[in-house]
């Protein structure tokens, strides 16, 4: 059995993002608590507001609108909870704040084709730490040290495209929280939210 911190999905993180119409533009945040009303609280929103759906329900919810914020809140795994953007830019700086309050940890993960080609940042307890990547080369200088073990076997060596850049972020993301996304993850049923904008 691989080491957790060396495991590799069995499918390509970024083939599924694109069997899943997210190739041109993703966002999702992983928290980590189990507890989805606690994140829906934590959104400004009531959870009673929530609508449990699957996940071609929820991107039915997508509106052009870049200030409606629609977000897609379940079970990620033990001790972690996703949050998959499904309208709006992405959840914004004060509300990632506060998923991390009293010492949580919140990674978030971004792609948006031919105008940023990713980013996995890590934020812990209201702080920003930065900068999630795989070093350069093995043992290589990375921005948040606590996650080098994660690195291992995903460095960004040679000419590599944004698109498998992004996957071996995602890898890393998968290999923090301990599962990566998979066709069991899109066949979740989560709740969806409207987040209002002055949350």
């Amino acid at each position: 059995m691989q080491k957790p911190d060396r495991a590799l999905p069995e499918e390509s993180q970024w083939d599924l993002l694109a069997e899943h119409g997210l190739e041109s533009w993703f966002s999702c945040q992983w928290a980590d608590t189990e507890d989805g009303n606690e994140i829906a609280r934590r959104l400004g929103v009531d959870p009673r507001d929530g609508t449990l759906c699957d996940f071609q329900t929820a991107m039915q919810s997508y509106d052009d609108d870049p200030k409606k914020l629609i977000v897609w809140v379940g079970e990620h795994s033990a001790g972690w909870s996703a949050i998959l953007t499904v309208s709006g830019v992405t959840v914004p700086p004060h509300l990632i704040e506060a998923l991390s309050a009293d010492g949580k940890r919140v990674l978030e993960a971004y792609y948006v084709e031919e105008a940023d080609p990713g980013k996995l940042l890590y934020t812990y307890d209201r702080e920003y730490c930065g900068d999630i990547f795989p070093p350069s080369s093995p043992g290589g200088w990375m921005e948040v040290p606590e996650f080098e073990a994660h690195a291992s076997g995903l460095e960004l060596i040679g000419e590599i495209s944004d698109a498998e850049t992004f996957d071996r972020y995602l890898c890393m993301a998968g290999r923090i929280t301990g599962r990566f996304i998979d066709r069991a993850w899109f066949a979740s049923t989560r709740t969806l939210y409207h987040v209002p904008q002055e949350a």
